[in-house]
């Protein structure tokens, strides 16, 4: 061991070299070692050998788990037994971490069992969206018998963590009022936690860490002009997402003949778009996914991004493509709500699965072409920085 704390992080979400997804946890990974204050290591569940990408060193650890995430604690103690027993193997002693950082609700079991051992370590759990209380995953999700009964377990494991760290304050604020769902539009929410019987969580403490991006990469660059006006959109096409409405607002929009769409993305309600799209006669391009260092070339060669997601905990998309130049029109209520200036709120914000709101968003746009100037920090390396002495101090209280 040299001099620095030992920070592990443990996620079901890191690149692998086949796959990247997961890509947010490797920039915070590589943002929180730059910060020169750790030793980093990274754990994630599954079957295969320990590897490496991108300098990161990711241990691997089994851990079981019934098919569509069903009742997600049935073997915590189980893999709990595994995850230190991988922590060991890697010739870590659980005394020297400092702290322990996990990602999504079902893996709150990991600081807790750290913590267990080592009460000096900091249980910290992050939270990734606005269903990030836990009962969001499976077949059952709307089951209420099985949520009557799940909840306040996870409530349990939420309230033995130090820590929670949200990605925006619509993150913190839906995980506080938990069962209480009436805020929410989606009913596929609300159908989660419709009458369970229960008080919200009573956590220790909590963060917020704003999604940051990389401006190495996401940057003003080179932008092309296109000479139809441009409208780019990148997201899975799932309900939430709400590209229909985006179709919507265009179809009904004075511009129409003006306006082109590319959307980025593959997913169950692409097919609807798609024949929405051909029905109305609009110019609308579909390309599939690409991988996020091309990205920013699509950024800079639009106009305007646009992607009216009526449950988002945060979307670095939108931050991207600020990042490169483009300014973006969102739904209000969710985590970009932190990133717009009061006084810009009726320029970039625009009303859940309305239309005719976001057409006149657009078109407003058009004809005005407002600066767009964002109300946080988004490079990532400042954020984790910060970050971190927010960790520090509360490690020193544990000290």
């Amino acid at each position: 061991m040299t001099g620095k704390p030992l920070y592990i992080v443990v996620t079901p979400f890191f690149p692998s070299p086949d796959n990247w997804r997961g890509a947010y946890c490797y920039d915070f990974v590589v943002a929180l070692k730059k910060t020169g204050r750790y030793l980093v290591e990274v754990f994630v569940p599954g079957d295969g050998e320990d590897y490496t990408i991108g300098g990161i060193r990711v241990h691997r650890f089994p851990a079981k788990q019934l098919p569509s995430n069903v009742l997600p604690f049935l073997f915590s103690s189980e893999n709990q037994k595994r995850f230190i027993n991988a922590v060991e193997r890697a010739g870590i002693d659980i005394a020297d971490i400092a702290v322990c950082h996990a990602h999504t609700a079902n893996f709150a079991i990991y600081p807790v069992a750290v913590k267990a051992r080592n009460t000096k370590c900091l249980a910290l759990l992050h939270h990734h969206d606005l269903a990030s209380f836990g009962l969001n995953l499976g077949v059952l999700r709307h089951c209420w018998l099985y949520n009557l009964i799940e909840f306040p377990i996870l409530r349990r494991w939420h309230e033995k963590i130090d820590c929670h760290v949200f990605i925006s304050e619509a993150s913190r604020r839906s995980f506080l009022k938990a069962p209480d769902a009436s805020w929410s539009v989606f009913d596929d929410y609300r159908k989660q936690m419709r009458r369970l019987p229960y008080r919200s969580s009573k956590i220790r403490s909590s963060v917020v860490l704003h999604n940051g991006i990389d401006t190495r990469i996401f940057n003003l660059g080179v932008r092309k002009k296109s000479s139809v006006f441009t409208i780019g959109c990148v997201g899975n096409f799932i309900d939430l997402k709400d590209q229909i409405t985006l179709l919507k607002a265009i179809s009904v929009c004075s511009v129409v003949d003006k306006i082109k769409v590319v959307f980025v993305g593959s997913g169950p309600e692409k097919a609807k778009c798609e024949a929405y799209a051909n029905e109305k006669g609009l110019d609308v391009e579909f390309r599939d996914e690409v991988r996020h260092e091309k990205l920013p070339e699509f950024y800079r060669a639009i106009d305007l991004f646009v992607l009216p997601s009526y449950f988002e905990g945060f979307g670095c998309v939108f931050t991207e493509s600020w990042a490169c130049g483009t300014p973006f029109i969102t739904c209000e209520g969710q985590g970009m709500d932190d990133m717009i200036l009061g006084s810009e709120r009726n320029l970039w914000l625009c009303k859940p699965s309305d239309p005719k709101d976001l057409a006149d968003k657009i078109k407003s746009y058009i004809e005005h072409r407002p600066v767009q100037h964002l109300a946080a920090e988004i490079d990532i390396d400042k954020l984790v920085v910060e970050f971190v002495e927010n960790i520090e101090a509360l490690r020193n209280k544990c000290l």
